[in-house]
């Protein structure tokens, strides 16, 4: 599956302790004991919604079936939920946040909101990669608002358990090494035409916060200052949704980028600073050209910089794996220290996908 059609298909802790959750039992679905003592609890993606309760209901017994315990719909919540609650899978809402490609509302009203690349076009008019990769600013205190009221509205489901957000980044000023070629693109640094933000906003508060407009500086990508700013605006939105989705006594997660070196690299993503309940990162081995043990060495790093309170769900990539990788797959994330494993997507699953993959969350249980 090339980039274009896996974004097209996606088109993503202490703070939760402070506000009184109870982390292991408002993540409790069912578990399974592993031969290692370790509890798992599963997610899967999902980007096909259609369909009858029915429908649902039959398609969610077979994941519940193979040791899963919570879904990630973008819609179709009032079919989606009667169908997860007979079933007994929990319904978390994922929300493609700051890449805005089919928001053609916003594009209307608000061009100003999208952001601008260092040759000063913006995403809306002049977008990177795919002609869908118009992205919010994260700097525009409107923008905060906007995503905000989504959240609310989301948070209307009283069944829904947790806010996900996804595309909680910036647009990708490097591509995974294993996608530059499908684009007949070589990304050995970072190119003017892939490195955002820099509009108006963005230049006016970089200048008033160290004294310099960040186009004026002699190497954009080699400025900590610069690089600081933008993980910290992305940080600020995500942890306002925070508080709004705590108050609501609801949990907030996150789809990112599969390590933190790597998220903070590639899309100025600096995850192990948000205040979230549990980090579902896209361990996507084959994206960065590496082996099924790299899975091991990501959750590793990764949980090296999270809280131990933030329950971490290693992201799978189905279509690039067969059936014996799966399950693999699955016992590196979880002997490296995962909490579990979210796939994208359970559509991606054949025969034995679920067959093996089943036998080995199983097993010792």
């Amino acid at each position: 599956m090339d980039r274009k059609t896996f974004l097209k298909y996606t088109s993503s802790t202490l703070a939760g302790v402070a506000s009184g959750f109870n982390l292991s039992k408002a993540f409790g679905g069912q578990k399974v004991r592993l031969r290692n003592h370790k509890l798992s609890k599963n997610w899967a993606w999902i980007t096909e919604t259609e369909g009858s309760v029915d429908d649902w209901k039959y398609r969610l017994e077979k994941l519940k079936k193979a040791g899963f315990d919570a879904i990630l719909p973008q819609k179709n919540f009032d079919t989606i939920i009667p169908a997860a609650e007979k079933v007994g899978i929990e319904v978390h809402a994922w929300l493609v946040s700051l890449q805005r490609g089919s928001d053609t509302e916003a594009q209307q009203k608000h061009p100003e909101w999208f952001m601008v690349n260092r040759k000063g076009q913006s995403s809306l008019s002049d977008p990177a990669y795919v002609d869908y990769y118009k992205w919010f600013c994260p700097s525009r205190k409107p923008v905060h608002e906007y995503l905000r009221e989504e959240v609310s509205e989301l948070l209307a489901y009283t069944e829904i358990k947790s806010i996900h957000l996804d595309y909680i980044r910036y647009p990708d000023v490097i591509l995974p090494i294993s996608l530059q070629p499908k684009y007949d693109i070589v990304q050995d640094k970072e190119y003017s035409q892939y490195d955002y933000c820099y509009c108006s906003v963005c230049r006016q508060r970089f200048k008033e916060q160290y004294g310099t407009d960040p186009l004026e500086l002699k190497d954009p990508a080699q400025s900590r200052e610069w690089k600081l700013y933008r993980y910290n605006q992305v940080t600020t939105l995500v942890n306002k949704i925070a508080l709004d989705v705590h108050e609501q006594n609801r949990l907030l997660t996150a789809a990112v980028f599969p390590t933190p070196d790597i998220a903070r690299t590639l899309v100025r993503q600096n995850w192990p600073d948000w205040d979230l309940d549990a980090v579902l990162p896209m361990m996507y081995h084959n994206f960065y050209d590496k082996g099924l043990s790299w899975i091991a060495e990501a959750v590793k790093e990764a949980r090296n910089e999270l809280p131990k309170t933030t329950a971490l769900y290693s992201g799978l990539f189905v279509p690039a794996m067969d059936e014996k990788e799966l399950a693999q797959a699955f016992e590196y994330a979880m002997d490296a220290g995962a909490d579990g494993i979210s796939l994208f997507t359970d559509t991606a699953m054949k025969g034995k996908h679920w067959k093996n993959l089943r036998r080995v969350i199983q097993k010792g249980s």
